[in-house]
């Protein structure tokens, strides 16, 4: 029944990540007749950019949503923006401690969790999540389940030791289901209850 589905809002932040590095040049400087070397610094900027769209992400959406079915859980886009972000530790890759240090500029906001993409995410879960911001982030190439998997988390739900599971430390397989027990551990979560499950 639709009016039993807990529908969990999402902001999506498409992100680029900027990396600054500076460097010492060397360029003449004339004085006169005379010319001079003169050291100089000057800031170099890159910038790496999350290929993901809104359109790929409802892709994504479609297969994280058959797995929360199970649990009358549905994770739904509500906005999709584009913003720039000082690199963490100045690294292409986020990884895990680069993302806690994204994660507290965008917690949870306006009553939707927040969904951080990058282009590259450094570790073997392909993303990261942090409970109590109500964020999470994902990588371009973190496949689907990865995305579920943190979602997993944002609903309170911890790694289990089976490869078959979606709460397997590392990547799951793709359809990877969720087990009873999770599926009560997450109807019975913070982030469920605070949309309208009951417990």
């Amino acid at each position: 029944m639709e009016s039993d589905v807990v529908i969990i809002p999402v902001d999506a932040h498409l992100l680029t990540l900027t990396i600054s590095k500076f460097e010492i040049i060397e360029r003449p400087v004339r004085v006169g007749s005379t010319a001079h070397m003169q050291r100089e610094r000057v800031q170099r900027k890159s910038e790496i950019q999350t290929q993901r769209t809104a359109a790929t992400l409802m892709v994504s959406f479609m297969a994280v949503n058959k797995i929360f079915r199970a649990a009358d859980i549905e994770f739904r886009l509500r906005n999709t923006t584009s913003e720039s972000a000082e690199a963490p530790k100045g690294s292409e890759a986020l990884d895990d401690e680069g993302f806690f240090m994204l994660a507290s500029g965008f917690p949870m906001n306006n009553n939707a969790v927040s969904l951080l993409l990058v282009r590259k995410f450094a570790g073997s879960e392909g993303g990261a999540s942090a409970e109590e911001l109500s964020v999470c982030a994902v990588g371009d190439s973190s496949p689907d389940t990865a995305l579920a998997h943190e979602f997993g988390h944002l609903l309170s739900l911890e790694h289990q030791g089976d490869i078959r599971d979606l709460m397997n430390p590392g990547l799951s397989a793709p359809g990877t289901p969720l087990t009873r027990s999770e599926i009560a551990a997450a109807r019975a979560s913070p982030l469920a209850r605070r949309f309208g499950a009951s417990r």
